[in-house]
Protein backbone atom coordinates (compact mmCIF):
# COMPACT_ATOMS: atom_id res chain seq x y z
CA UNK A 1 0.00 0.00 0.00
CA UNK A 2 1.06 3.38 -1.12
CA UNK A 3 2.06 6.20 1.98
CA UNK A 4 -0.79 8.24 0.04
CA UNK A 5 -3.00 5.36 0.23
CA UNK A 6 -1.95 4.62 3.81
CA UNK A 7 -2.76 8.41 5.12
CA UNK A 8 -5.90 8.12 3.33
CA UNK A 9 -7.23 5.36 5.22
CA UNK A 10 -5.99 6.87 8.54
CA UNK A 11 -8.38 9.95 7.83
CA UNK A 12 -11.06 7.60 7.08
CA UNK A 13 -10.69 6.19 10.24
CA UNK A 14 -10.11 9.20 12.26
CA UNK A 15 -13.55 10.83 10.52
CA UNK A 16 -15.45 7.04 11.44
CA UNK A 17 -14.11 7.53 15.02
CA UNK A 18 -15.24 11.32 15.30
CA UNK A 19 -18.82 10.70 14.13
CA UNK A 20 -19.77 7.74 16.69
CA UNK A 21 -18.81 10.75 19.42
CA UNK A 22 -21.64 12.77 20.96
CA UNK A 23 -19.86 15.77 21.10
CA UNK A 24 -16.80 15.89 19.16
CA UNK A 25 -14.55 18.79 19.49
CA UNK A 26 -11.40 20.34 17.54
CA UNK A 27 -9.09 19.30 20.57
CA UNK A 28 -10.91 15.70 20.48
CA UNK A 29 -10.11 15.75 16.39
CA UNK A 30 -6.79 16.37 17.02
CA UNK A 31 -5.89 13.61 19.28
CA UNK A 32 -7.68 10.76 17.10
CA UNK A 33 -5.82 12.22 14.25
CA UNK A 34 -3.03 11.94 15.45
CA UNK A 35 -3.56 8.31 16.83
CA UNK A 36 -5.28 6.94 13.65
CA UNK A 37 -1.52 8.20 11.93
CA UNK A 38 0.36 6.73 14.27
CA UNK A 39 -1.74 3.58 14.32
CA UNK A 40 -1.20 3.58 10.23
CA UNK A 41 2.28 3.84 10.45
CA UNK A 42 2.32 7.22 8.40
CA UNK A 43 3.17 10.66 9.78
CA UNK A 44 0.95 13.74 8.83
CA UNK A 45 1.08 15.43 5.70
CA UNK A 46 3.40 18.34 5.96
CA UNK A 47 6.57 20.23 3.93
CA UNK A 48 10.26 19.51 5.33
CA UNK A 49 9.77 21.69 8.86
CA UNK A 50 7.50 19.96 11.51
CA UNK A 51 5.40 22.65 13.61
CA UNK A 52 4.27 21.90 16.63
CA UNK A 53 0.77 22.59 15.91
CA UNK A 54 0.81 19.91 12.54
CA UNK A 55 -1.74 18.23 13.35
CA UNK A 56 -3.86 20.58 13.73
CA UNK A 57 -3.08 21.85 10.74
CA UNK A 58 -3.71 18.31 9.67
CA UNK A 59 -7.67 18.81 10.28
CA UNK A 60 -7.26 20.57 7.10
CA UNK A 61 -6.83 17.02 5.24
CA UNK A 62 -9.85 15.53 7.69
CA UNK A 63 -11.78 18.28 5.99
CA UNK A 64 -10.76 17.08 2.43
CA UNK A 65 -11.38 13.86 2.57
CA UNK A 66 -14.70 14.36 4.44
CA UNK A 67 -16.07 16.65 1.74
CA UNK A 68 -14.70 15.71 -0.67
CA UNK A 69 -13.49 11.69 -0.77
CA UNK A 70 -16.60 10.67 1.53
CA UNK A 71 -19.02 13.29 0.91
CA UNK A 72 -20.24 13.18 4.46
CA UNK A 73 -20.34 16.48 5.60
CA UNK A 74 -23.59 17.38 4.92
CA UNK A 75 -25.12 14.68 6.35
CA UNK A 76 -23.45 14.98 9.95
CA UNK A 77 -22.97 18.81 9.25
CA UNK A 78 -24.28 18.96 13.15
CA UNK A 79 -21.21 16.83 14.22
CA UNK A 80 -18.75 17.92 12.10
CA UNK A 81 -18.94 21.71 12.04
CA UNK A 82 -18.27 21.63 15.68
CA UNK A 83 -14.81 20.57 14.15
CA UNK A 84 -14.38 21.94 11.06
CA UNK A 85 -15.48 25.73 10.95
CA UNK A 86 -12.24 26.96 10.49
CA UNK A 87 -11.43 24.68 7.51
CA UNK A 88 -15.38 25.26 6.17
CA UNK A 89 -14.55 29.51 6.32
CA UNK A 90 -11.82 28.58 4.17
CA UNK A 91 -13.05 26.45 1.82
CA UNK A 92 -15.39 29.64 1.38
CA UNK A 93 -12.74 31.66 0.73
CA UNK A 94 -11.45 29.18 -2.09
CA UNK A 95 -14.92 29.35 -3.65
CA UNK A 96 -14.69 32.71 -4.12
CA UNK A 97 -10.90 32.64 -6.34
CA UNK A 98 -13.02 29.94 -7.95
CA UNK A 99 -15.07 32.38 -9.24
CA UNK A 100 -14.18 35.89 -8.84
CA UNK A 101 -12.00 38.01 -10.38
CA UNK A 102 -8.42 38.97 -9.23
CA UNK A 103 -9.27 42.66 -8.38
CA UNK A 104 -12.27 41.11 -6.69
CA UNK A 105 -10.97 39.21 -4.15
CA UNK A 106 -9.33 41.85 -1.60
CA UNK A 107 -13.01 42.76 -1.67
CA UNK A 108 -14.63 39.10 -1.34
CA UNK A 109 -12.20 38.23 1.06
CA UNK A 110 -12.63 40.86 3.76
CA UNK A 111 -16.23 40.79 3.59
CA UNK A 112 -16.53 36.67 4.17
CA UNK A 113 -13.20 37.40 6.82
CA UNK A 114 -14.68 40.66 8.91
CA UNK A 115 -11.85 42.27 8.67
CA UNK A 116 -8.90 42.37 6.26
CA UNK A 117 -6.81 39.39 5.05
CA UNK A 118 -3.73 38.03 7.26
CA UNK A 119 -0.85 35.98 6.63
CA UNK A 120 -2.08 33.52 8.32
CA UNK A 121 -5.31 33.34 5.85
CA UNK A 122 -3.67 32.87 2.99
CA UNK A 123 -1.61 30.17 4.34
CA UNK A 124 -4.70 28.46 5.74
CA UNK A 125 -6.17 28.91 1.97
CA UNK A 126 -2.94 27.57 0.42
CA UNK A 127 -2.25 24.59 2.31
CA UNK A 128 -6.39 23.33 1.63
CA UNK A 129 -5.40 23.97 -2.34
CA UNK A 130 -1.74 21.85 -1.91
CA UNK A 131 -3.95 19.13 0.27
CA UNK A 132 -6.56 18.94 -2.17
CA UNK A 133 -3.59 18.15 -5.40
CA UNK A 134 -1.86 15.81 -2.91
CA UNK A 135 -4.72 14.35 -1.90
CA UNK A 136 -5.64 13.83 -5.86
CA UNK A 137 -9.01 15.76 -5.76
CA UNK A 138 -7.51 19.03 -8.18
CA UNK A 139 -5.20 18.96 -11.34
CA UNK A 140 -1.99 20.64 -11.51
CA UNK A 141 -3.25 23.15 -13.58
CA UNK A 142 -5.94 24.47 -10.69
CA UNK A 143 -3.42 25.10 -8.30
CA UNK A 144 -1.62 26.88 -10.57
CA UNK A 145 -4.49 29.14 -11.54
CA UNK A 146 -5.28 29.76 -7.62
CA UNK A 147 -1.55 30.11 -7.15
CA UNK A 148 -1.40 33.00 -9.87
CA UNK A 149 -4.57 34.37 -8.67
CA UNK A 150 -3.95 35.06 -4.95
CA UNK A 151 -0.02 36.24 -5.53
CA UNK A 152 -1.99 38.48 -8.10
CA UNK A 153 -4.60 39.92 -5.31
CA UNK A 154 -2.01 39.34 -2.43
CA UNK A 155 1.66 40.92 -3.74
CA UNK A 156 2.11 42.34 -0.27
CA UNK A 157 2.42 38.14 0.84
CA UNK A 158 4.67 37.02 -1.82
CA UNK A 159 6.89 34.98 -0.09
CA UNK A 160 4.31 33.12 1.84
CA UNK A 161 2.77 32.28 -2.14
CA UNK A 162 6.34 32.16 -2.76
CA UNK A 163 6.76 29.16 0.24
CA UNK A 164 3.66 27.58 -1.27
CA UNK A 165 4.79 27.47 -4.77
CA UNK A 166 7.74 25.68 -4.04
CA UNK A 167 6.08 23.00 -1.63
CA UNK A 168 3.65 22.90 -4.56
CA UNK A 169 6.24 21.97 -7.15
CA UNK A 170 8.19 19.67 -4.85
CA UNK A 171 4.59 17.47 -4.72
CA UNK A 172 4.14 17.66 -8.59
CA UNK A 173 7.84 16.30 -9.36
CA UNK A 174 7.75 13.75 -6.54
CA UNK A 175 4.60 12.49 -7.79
CA UNK A 176 5.87 12.44 -11.65
CA UNK A 177 8.65 10.58 -10.47
CA UNK A 178 6.34 7.88 -8.39
CA UNK A 179 4.50 7.37 -11.52
CA UNK A 180 7.02 6.93 -13.59
CA UNK A 181 6.22 10.37 -15.62
CA UNK A 182 9.70 11.86 -14.87
CA UNK A 183 12.56 9.51 -15.57
CA UNK A 184 15.13 11.48 -15.74
CA UNK A 185 17.21 14.82 -14.48
CA UNK A 186 16.40 16.53 -18.01
CA UNK A 187 12.47 16.36 -17.54
CA UNK A 188 12.76 17.04 -13.89
CA UNK A 189 14.69 20.73 -14.49
CA UNK A 190 12.51 21.48 -17.30
CA UNK A 191 9.20 20.62 -14.87
CA UNK A 192 10.47 22.69 -12.08
CA UNK A 193 10.80 25.82 -15.03
CA UNK A 194 7.89 25.57 -16.52
CA UNK A 195 6.08 25.63 -13.81
CA UNK A 196 7.31 28.24 -11.90
CA UNK A 197 7.41 30.27 -14.85
CA UNK A 198 3.76 29.50 -15.03
CA UNK A 199 3.06 31.07 -12.04
CA UNK A 200 5.28 33.73 -12.32
CA UNK A 201 6.79 34.28 -8.87
CA UNK A 202 10.42 34.55 -8.64
CA UNK A 203 12.39 32.44 -7.06
CA UNK A 204 10.30 29.70 -6.42
CA UNK A 205 12.11 26.86 -7.79
CA UNK A 206 13.06 24.16 -5.28
CA UNK A 207 16.35 22.75 -4.79
CA UNK A 208 16.87 19.53 -5.86
CA UNK A 209 17.45 18.40 -1.75
CA UNK A 210 14.59 20.06 -0.97
CA UNK A 211 12.24 17.49 -3.54
CA UNK A 212 14.28 15.08 -2.29
CA UNK A 213 12.91 15.37 1.05
CA UNK A 214 9.36 15.94 0.04
CA UNK A 215 9.90 12.31 -2.41
CA UNK A 216 10.93 10.69 1.43
CA UNK A 217 8.19 12.39 3.27
CA UNK A 218 4.96 12.43 1.20
CA UNK A 219 5.69 9.83 -0.95
CA UNK A 220 8.57 7.56 0.31
CA UNK A 221 10.06 6.75 -3.13
CA UNK A 222 13.06 4.48 -3.01
CA UNK A 223 16.59 6.65 -2.75
CA UNK A 224 17.72 4.81 -5.82
CA UNK A 225 14.71 6.03 -7.71
CA UNK A 226 15.19 9.28 -6.08
CA UNK A 227 19.26 9.55 -7.06
CA UNK A 228 18.48 8.64 -10.85
CA UNK A 229 16.41 11.86 -11.41
CA UNK A 230 17.73 13.95 -9.20
CA UNK A 231 21.64 13.22 -9.63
Amino acid sequence: MSLKRKRVKAYVNALSELILMDNPTREAAIDILKNALESNGVGPFRGISRPSDIYEKELTSLYVIGTRGLNIYEEYSDKLSKVFYVERLYDDLLKTVDSGDVSSLRDSFKQLLGRDVSDSDLTKLLRLVITLYYLDFVKSDYVVLVLKKIVNAFPEYVDIVRRYVKFFIAIKISSDIASGLIKNKMKKDLTKQLVSLDIGVSKAVPSDRYIEEIAKILFKIPKDVISKVLK
